[in-house]
């Protein structure tokens, strides 16, 4: 039987976290220099910033109360 760590799933869930961040600041870039300047495409780009680090609270909350040491053995 293998052993693994629960920190595994943390390291997958940060290099999912960091490309998703490449991917929302390339589509930030491309809001504000090809979009348009009006109230609807703030209020979008307010609701995705906001979302996005409501997200990232809410799984921040939820991980830090697990104890990343433990094992499971496949």
């Amino acid at each position: 039987m293998i052993e693994i760590s629960l920190s595994v799933l943390l390291i997958g869930y940060g290099i999912f976290a960091v490309v998703f961040l490449v991917f929302a600041i390339i589509n930030l870039y491309h809001m504000f220099n090809y979009g348009f300047l009006n109230f609807e495409s703030f209020l979008m780009t307010f609701i995705f910033i906001a979302g996005t680090v409501l997200i990232f609270f809410i799984t921040y909350e939820l991980a830090r109360q697990i104890d990343w040491i433990q094992t499971f053995i496949i």
